[in-house]
């Protein structure tokens, strides 16, 4: 197999997520969410990031054919935001939708107007730079089976919380190329 290109994907950092949470302590109650409940509708304004602390998020584009795209999925300890719609001040590009049961603290984006705020604001639109940046190099360097086999040896939490088609979602196949793949390394 050809040599793969990939930066370390996701899974926030943890020290970042930890001092959100610290500067958030007692301002914020925690919520939870059950699975398909729409934290933000694709087309309208996001007013909330949420910073995960149990459970999974999926930002996830529905199309005109009735079809889905997975911009990213959100593991405990991320802040689950969708960036340029929060700088641009758009309309959500993306649904923000529970995948998993989720514990979360709903944060109003307007905080990071706040001065006290900017030094953390500046370090979230950092750390999702680099996210998009290995996400970028991950999906147009690698064939689908070494995006998979990558998830498979590094991020295998991930797949243990997701269903395979979300999983083919991820990496930009369909379900039934997943499969294959899957039967191919001999796990199905």
């Amino acid at each position: 197999m050809p040599q793969s290109h990939i930066l370390p994907l996701g899974d926030s950092n943890r020290e970042l997520a930890h001092a959100l949470a610290d500067k958030l302590a007692g301002r914020y109650p925690t919520k939870q969410f059950e699975r398909d409940d729409v934290l933000v509708q694709q087309g309208q304004k996001q007013y909330y990031g949420y910073l995960l602390l149990d459970g999974v998020l999926g930002a996830l584009h529905a199309t005109a054919d009735g079809g889905q795209k997975c911009k990213e999925f959100y593991f405990k300890d991320e802040f689950a935001l969708l960036f340029t719609n929060w700088l641009t001040d758009t309309d959500a590009f993306y649904q923000l939708k529970v995948i998993k049961s989720a514990k979360v603290i709903v944060v109003p984006l307007s905080l990071f107007t706040q001065p006290a705020w900017q030094c953390l604001k500046q370090q979230l639109i950092t750390q999702q730079l680099i996210f998009k940046e290995a996400k970028e190099a991950f999906l147009l360097l690698n064939t689908p089976e070494q995006r998979y086999c990558y998830l498979l040896n590094e991020k295998p939490h991930w797949l243990a919380q997701l269903n395979l088609t979300e999983v083919a979602l991820y990496i930009g196949i369909s379900a039934i190329s997943l499969s294959r793949i899957r039967k191919r390394l001999n796990l199905s």
